[in-house]
């Protein structure tokens, strides 16, 4: 189901956010330092509407139509930290535009998304360690507008603007399995709640270590996330799912 099929537009904006945090682990070390993370997660998305508790339809987004709309897009994790101590923050910036014909007007889309979460992360054996708890926030905005104009002779005849943020307490954990000097599994679980009805993450990635000093780590792996919003009487629950991956810079 393409994007332009879906009967209300900020599904579509949502299904864009991707909304992962490639965790990037630490050096082995209680010296941490800093980590960065470019990241990327080639989603299958599914959607459920339902308007005053009445189902009103279900949809399935590809990446590949996920591609065909997006405009220009930044994805990127940092943590820093030493002793039993680290803090992170992940930011993703998404900007998408679209045009959906109906029986006699074009719905021209512009929208832009800005998700970014911020955490404080605890590390009983040291920050690099193998576990660590984390807590923090969740935020989740966007920025929707519309442009209405007719078929026949393409003339204007309205625009429309709408904007939503959420606000949401995050809590989770990360651990990490060894089983060389370069191979290890990062796994992450996570749920969120506040403004937005609840979110849920699941996150396995194979780290292999690179470089003359082994400070960097290639990222490859999969992740699943549940996420539900309401916006007034609308109700939105989401499935993501799909592959990742990611390069993890460490200093």
């Amino acid at each position: 189901m393409r994007i332009s099929q879906l009967s209300y537009s900020p599904v579509a904006l949502a299904c864009l956010t991707l909304l992962p945090v490639t965790v990037a682990h630490g050096q082995q070390t209680n010296d941490f330092g800093w980590s960065i993370t470019p990241y990327l997660w080639a989603t299958e998305t599914r959607v459920d509407l339902t308007l005053r508790d009445a189902d009103i339809g279900t949809g399935e987004i590809s990446f590949g139509d996920l591609l065909d709309v997006l405009d220009a897009a930044f994805m990127v994790h940092v943590e820093g930290g030493k002793g039993n101590w680290t803090a992170f923050g992940d930011l993703t910036y998404l900007k998408t535009s679209d045009s959906t014909e109906r029986t006699a007007f074009v719905i021209d889309t512009d929208s832009k998304q800005l998700f970014f979460d911020g955490a404080i992360a605890w590390w009983p054996g040291g920050a690099g360690s193998n576990f660590n708890l984390y807590g923090g926030l969740r935020y989740s905005g966007f920025d929707d507008r519309y442009a209405f104009r007719l078929i026949i002779n393409n003339a204007p005849v309205g625009e429309r603007r709408s904007t939503k943020d959420y606000y949401d307490a995050l809590v989770g954990l990360r651990y990490r399995f060894d089983f060389s000097d370069r191979w290890a599994l990062l796994t992450r679980a996570d749920t969120s709640f506040g403004d937005s009805e609840g979110t849920v993450l699941l996150q396995a990635n194979l780290a292999w270590t690179v470089g003359k000093r082994q400070q960097n780590r290639i990222l490859f792996g999969y992740q699943y996330k549940t996420a539900e919003f309401k916006d007034g009487d609308l109700k939105l629950d989401f499935d993501y799912q799909g592959p990742m991956a990611g390069f993890n810079f460490r200093f």
